[in-house]
Formats: C-alpha cells, sequence, structure tokens
C-alpha cells in the first residue's frame, strides 16, 4: 500500500512539473532536472569565489514597494438635493447587500433618495503602511448614479478592499481598511464650475487602515536557496533590530528560499523606499581587508553627484563607524552631496546632520520633503528648535512642511497641536516673525493654519459659502451667517470678523470642512482676505533636481576616476517618485 502511494505520488509530481513547464515554457529553479545537491553545490562556489557577491543588492531586489489600491462602493447621505436614482447594476446590488448586513431599513428607498448616491471610495496604501495610518479617501461618484453634485455629502462607514482580475472577473479581498466622513469636492477646492468637479472629491483624513503592509527583499532566481540565506541574513540582522514585543530581535525573517520579509525599524517607517535600498546595501561575505578597500573606494565616490547616493547608502548601511566620512562633506559646495552625506546621517542619528538639513529644506525644493524627514526622526532637541525656527520661513511648504514634521515628532506639542472645531476640523494659530500665511490642508488632517496675526476679513453686505450657507455684514462690524436647510428652521450665529471666529460660525451651523476650505479660497479670490494664502502645501518627493546648476568640484579636488564623464551634468530625478510622506 505504501508503495503504490509513493508511485501514485511521483506520478503527480512529474505531471506538474511538465504542467508549469508548458504554461511558462521553461522550467523554474525548483522544478528543472537539475540536482538540488548540484545546483546548491554552484552556489556555494559563486559566493566562495574571487569575484564573488559581496553586496546584498547585488542579488538581491525589493518587493512590496508599491501602492496597494484599496475600494469599494460607498453609501454618500446628507446632500441638499442633489442625489439621485443609482441604475440597476453589479455595483448597486454590492452596496445594497452592504446595507441590508447593516440592518438598513430599506435600502432601496434611501440609496435612491434625492439626498444619497452611490460613490467609488478608493485609498492608495503606501509600502510597509501600519495598522491605524491614516489615509485620505479618493471619492468618485459612481456611473451608475445620476446624482448631479456631492457638496455636503458624508459618506457613512465603508470597508475598503483589494480587488483583483481573475478568469475576467472582479474578485473581493480581505477588508483592509475602513473609511467615512465628509467629502470636500474639486469644485470647493478650485472654484471649478466644472460638473464633473462637483462629482469627485476627497475625504480628508477618512480611511485607517486596518492591516500592516508587508515589506521585503527578494533573492535572484540563480541565488535562491536556504544557502544564501546564511550568508546574508545575520549581516542585515546585525546592522538592523527592531522591538518586537518582547525584545530587540533581527529586522529579516525568511520566508521562503526566495523571500525574506523585513520589519521596518521606527526610524525608518517614514520612508520605507530609502530603507528597502539601505538593506540592500548592506556588505557580506568579505573580509576585513575587502571591507576597508570598498570604504576607501565609497571615500572617492562621496564627491561625485553621480555616485553619491549609493555610496552614502552603503555607509549608511555599515553604521555609526561611517558617521566621520559622510560628516566630512557636509560642507562640499555641492547641493546634492551636502544633501546624501546629511541625510544618511540623520538616520545615524548624527546631529551633525540638523543644520545643513535644515539649510536644504528651505533653499532646496527638490530636497525638502527628505530634510524634513531627516530633522523629524533625530532624537536631539536641537532638531526640533530648526524646525521651529523654519516656522518663520518665507517659504509657505518650508513653514507647513514644519508644522507636519514638528507634529510626527511630537504629538502632543502645543505649538503644532491646533484646537478642534466641532467635528469639521482643527485651527492653528502660529505666531511668527516671517510673513503672515494661510494655509488649507488637503491631505491627513482637515485643517487651517494661520501664520502670524488672524487676519480680519473686509466682506461686502452679503456673501454666499454655497445657495444655503450666507455671511451677511452688520453695521457694527459683526458678521452673521445664516444656514438655510429645508424642513428645518434657519440656523443662525453671529461673529467678530476675523478668519477665526467666521471659520468657528461656519462649524457653528452646521457647516462642513468643504464650507472652511471653500469659503478661504474664495476670501482671497476676492481680496477680502488680504494674507497670502497656500492651499496645500506640502513638500513633495520625486521633484527633479538641476545638476547643471551646480558646482562639482573644489579647485584641486579630483572625480573619482570610474565616473569621470560617466554621466554629463543634466536634471535628475533623485528619488523615488512617490511621497510615502503625505
Amino acid at each position: 500500500m505504501l508503495t503504490l502511494l509513493r508511485t501514485r505520488l511521483l506520478h503527480l509530481a512529474v505531471g506538474l512539473v511538465l504542467f508549469c513547464s508548458l504554461l511558462s515554457g521553461c522550467f523554474s529553479p525548483w522544478v528543472s532536472g537539475d540536482d538540488p545537491t548540484s545546483r546548491r553545490e554552484q552556489i556555494k562556489d559563486t559566493l566562495q569565489s574571487e569575484k564573488r557577491p559581496r553586496i546584498v543588492g547585488q542579488i538581491a531586489f525589493e518587493r512590496m514597494i508599491t501602492l496597494s489600491r484599496l475600494e469599494n462602493v460607498a453609501l454618500v447621505t446628507s446632500l441638499p438635493g442633489t442625489g439621485g436614482i443609482v441604475k440597476p447594476s453589479q455595483p448597486r446590488e454590492k452596496l445594497l447587500e452592504m446595507m441590508r448586513r447593516h440592518d438598513g431599513d430599506q435600502p432601496n428607498t434611501v440609496l435612491d433618495a434625492p439626498t444619497s448616491t452611490m460613490v467609488v471610495a478608493h485609498i492608495d496604501a503606501p509600502p510597509a503602511a501600519r495598522r491605524g495610518d491614516i489615509m485620505d479617501v479618493q471619492i468618485q461618484l459612481s456611473a451608475h448614479s445620476e446624482a448631479t453634485s456631492l457638496q455636503q455629502g458624508w459618506m457613512l462607514e465603508t470597508p475598503l478592499v483589494e480587488m483583483s482580475r481573475v478568469g475576467g472577473q472582479l474578485r473581493e479581498g480581505f477588508e483592509m481598511a475602513t473609511a467615512h466622513g465628509p467629502i470636500v469636492t474639486a469644485a470647493e477646492i478650485n472654484g471649478s464650475d466644472d460638473p464633473q468637479d462637483q462629482i469627485r472629491g476627497v475625504i480628508v483624513g477618512g480611511a485607517k487602515l486596518r492591516k500592516s503592509r508587508d515589506l521585503g527583499i527578494g533573492l535572484e532566481p540563480e541565488f535562491a536557496d536556504a544557502v544564501t540565506m546564511g550568508y546574508i541574513l545575520q549581516p542585515i540582522n546585525a546592522r538592523f533590530t527592531a522591538f518586537n514585543g518582547r525584545k530587540q530581535a533581527g529586522i529579516a525573517t525568511p520566508l521562503e528560499d526566495s523571500h525574506i520579509k523585513l520589519d521596518v525599524p521606527p526610524r525608518y517607517q517614514l520612508d520605507p523606499f530609502h530603507f528597502v535600498n539601505v538593506v540592500l546595501q548592506v556588505g557580506f561575505n568579505e573580509s576585513e581587508a575587502q571591507r576597508l578597500t570598498r570604504i576607501e573606494t565609497l571615500q572617492k565616490q562621496l564627491l561625485e553627484p553621480t555616485t553619491v547616493k549609493k555610496a552614502c547608502w552603503q555607509l549608511e548601511a555599515i553604521g555609526e563607524k561611517s558617521a566621520p566620512m559622510l560628516a566630512e562633506v557636509l560642507s562640499h559646495p555641492n547641493s546634492e552631496i551636502r544633501f546624501y552625506a546629511a541625510h544618511s546621517l540623520a538616520y545615524l542619528n548624527d546631529k551633525r546632520a540638523i543644520a545643513p538639513l535644515t539649510e536644504l529644506a528651505e533653499q532646496y525644493p527638490a530636497f525638502r520633503a527628505m530634510s524634513l524627514n531627516g530633522l523629524t526622526i533625530l532624537d536631539h532637541y536641537e532638531a526640533a528648535d530648526a524646525l521651529s525656527g523654519l516656522l518663520n520661513s518665507s517659504d509657505p511648504e518650508t513653514r507647513y512642511g514644519a508644522v507636519r514634521a514638528l507634529r510626527r515628532k511630537d504629538a502632543s506639542d502645543a505649538q503644532v497641536s491646533g484646537r478642534k472645531v466641532g467635528e469639521i476640523g482643527r485651527i492653528l494659530e502660529i505666531p511668527t516673525s516671517g510673513p503672515p500665511l494661510v494655509v488649507v490642508s488637503l491631505t491627513q488632517t482637515p485643517e487651517v493654519v494661520i501664520f502670524g496675526d488672524n487676519p480680519i476679513l473686509s466682506l461686502p453686505t452679503f456673501e454666499y459659502v454655497t445657495p444655503k450657507l450666507m455671511i451677511k455684514s452688520q453695521s457694527d462690524g459683526k458678521l452673521t451667517i445664516i444656514h438655510f436647510k429645508a424642513g428645518e428652521d434657519d440656523r443662525q450665529v453671529q461673529v467678530n470678523s476675523d478668519l477665526r471666529s467666521l471659520l468657528e460660525g461656519i462649524a457653528e451651523v452646521g457647516g462642513t470642512y468643504g464650507n472652511w476650505v471653500s469659503f478661504v479660497r474664495q476670501a482671497s479670490h476676492k481680496g477680502y482676505l488680504t494674507v497670502p494664502l497656500a492651499m496645500n502645501p506640502v513638500p513633495q518627493a520625486g521633484r527633479t533636481f538641476d545638476r547643471s546648476q551646480e558646482p562639482v568640484y573644489e579647485p584641486g579636488e579630483h572625480f573619482y576616476e570610474n565616473t569621470i564623464g560617466a554621466t554629463p551634468p543634466r536634471p535628475a530625478v533623485w528619488y523615488n517618485p512617490m511621497t510615502w510622506m503625505n
């Protein structure tokens, strides 16, 4: 009986091999006719040869360093008569079933009411996103809905899931996030009359991730083996550790012979892209003499803009011993060289990075986002002082970027915590020696930030925020805010004519964050608000840095010989095009 079972299993295995080969057109290392013992010996020979790989990135690559689309259909309510019929369709049936599961009474009637409609909601979860992370929700009216506007709408709590197409049909995955909240339409943001801008928008900070996303590296097929794991896991885990709930432990865990899961240490959680690249630059399988020779080469590569990035990654991967070498180039005339050196020093928690990162954040838009990240993660009080100083910058992006960096550094920091106004959002007032400025946030946190004195508004006798939300000027200089609502008594409140009081009044009469956004933009455009306005001035990674405008070397300093003429000066995308921070 046992012999018969073994025979059948062998036949099944051979059949699977043939089937896989027909599908793929080739054999993988694990279904080839090669002797596994022989293959393993070949890997050992390669890893022990004179020209063996000595950097993890020579035999490995990043995995899961992509955005993950999570989406679903959702019910929007509280519309002022701009909803409408949702046509029969599979999405409609799906939404009705969701409503029934939540004990919805008469779901068909609710869905087709003029105060309701169906939308498609989605988020793009970044790599290594953690459970509990807050994200913005993008909203688009369903193609099956006859609604005309989403303004004033509130999306009820909705699960967001991964969708995949299998056999020509959409398949729904596990619930990865939940989302709900008030919609700010594109029309409220940009003042557009385009009907399409009335039916799309965003819920600022409206989603919460329910499951963390993994990050990892994969081994190239010719090295995918436990033998290789034995070579690279130890140096990675010796360099990087994280608290696993019980103790500090190495961050690399093999899941299979070709895949290593990486736990992101707290210092790197703002930028998993950077973390993966540093892990890939970890050295292994080299003698002390070889390591010293490599470091000598890296010291030369630090002086060349076309090689400095990877040189800094390798030095950062070595650890604190490389800090003096990185610090030596902080006064280099080339800003790209200064940035990469300071950026890596910040991840080594070296306070010598503070001054150059502060300067780079203020002067170079291409380096601003990651320079602020560096100041955020440094565990030195001087870094917080530097960020506080940037609140006085003349550049709106630098100032608001500093607000968010300080908040990430310490969520309880009184100078950037602001005051919550009802369920709408926050108003944050920041004294400053810089020019006055008003900032409206459209990502992460619904808030209006006032730098300097609270502005006095000069409004006409009547000003409509929406057809049902009016501001009336009084003879005594005060303002009356009136909110009309069908079937209910008008809600009104009298406030002073400054920006903070007016925003508080809009909230008191039942307004929304979209009303705040719309009013501030409108007031600036019409001249009622004379202080400069910046709409969501959040520093972005992935900008182009123009190398052609930079000095490349000092008098008497020579390029590293292997890079002479290799890359002529040109605008260069210096960083990953996606922004994990926002």
